[in-house]
C-alpha cells in the first residue's frame, strides 16, 4: 500500500475576518495545485484507482477536488475528520481496512502532516503548501513504512509539464 501524504495548496492569509476553518485557497494557490495534479496523475499514477481522503477545511477539500479533477474516473474522493482532527492512529485505523494495492492520498495540513510522516518513516519534512510525500507500507503493517518520495508543488508541476510535452509530440 502507499500512502500519500498531501498538505493543502497556498491559502488566504489567516485573519479574524475569517473563521480558519472557511479559509480558502488562493487563486495563485488553485494554479499551482492544478498543476502539481496533472503532474501527479500524468506521470506517478498513469494507472490505477487512486483513494483520496480529505480534511474537512475549505482549503483542503478545495486541493482534494483539483487531486480529484486530474485523475478523473479513477479517484473517489471522501471528507474524512480525522485528516483535520485526528490522530495518527484515528486516521491509521481507517486506512487499515483498505486493499493491499491501494494508493491512498490524504490531504491534510501542517504540524499534522510533517509529525505523522516523522511518526510513520521517521522522516523530518516541513510540508510547504501543496507539498507530499509518498509513504511505501509492506503488508499488512500500516505504521511503519518507508519514505518513498517527497516533493513540493513546482517538482510535481514540472512532471505535469513533461507529460504534456511528451503527450504533444507523440500526437
Amino acid at each position: 500500500m502507499e500512502i500519500i501524504l498531501f498538505r493543502h495548496g497556498k491559502a488566504e492569509t489567516y485573519s479574524d475576518a475569517k473563521p480558519d476553518f472557511d479559509r480558502e485557497l488562493t487563486s495563485l494557490g488553485q494554479k499551482k495545485m492544478k498543476q502539481a495534479a496533472r503532474g501527479l496523475a500524468g506521470c506517478l499514477f498513469p494507472e490505477g484507482n487512486i483513494i483520496i481522503w480529505t480534511s474537512p477545511l475549505v482549503r483542503a477539500k478545495q486541493t482534494a477536488q483539483i487531486l480529484k479533477t486530474a485523475f478523473g474516473k479513477r479517484a473517489t474522493l471522501l471528507v474524512v475528520d480525522a485528516a483535520a482532527t485526528g490522530t495518527l492512529e484515528e486516521i491509521a485505523s481507517e486506512w487499515a481496512g483498505l486493499p493491499e494495492e491501494s494508493t491512498l492520498i490524504v490531504v491534510g495540513h501542517e504540524p499534522m502532516i510533517s509529525d505523522w510522516t516523522k511518526a510513520l518513516c521517521g522522516a523530518h519534512i516541513s510540508f510547504r503548501p501543496a507539498s507530499a510525500a509518498s509513504i511505501a507500507f509492506d503488508g499488512e503493517n500500516r505504521r511503519s513504512g518507508q519514505l518513498f518520495w517527497f516533493m513540493r508543488v513546482g517538482v510535481m508541476a514540472r512532471l505535469g509539464l513533461s507529460a504534456s510535452t511528451k503527450r504533444r509530440q507523440r500526437t
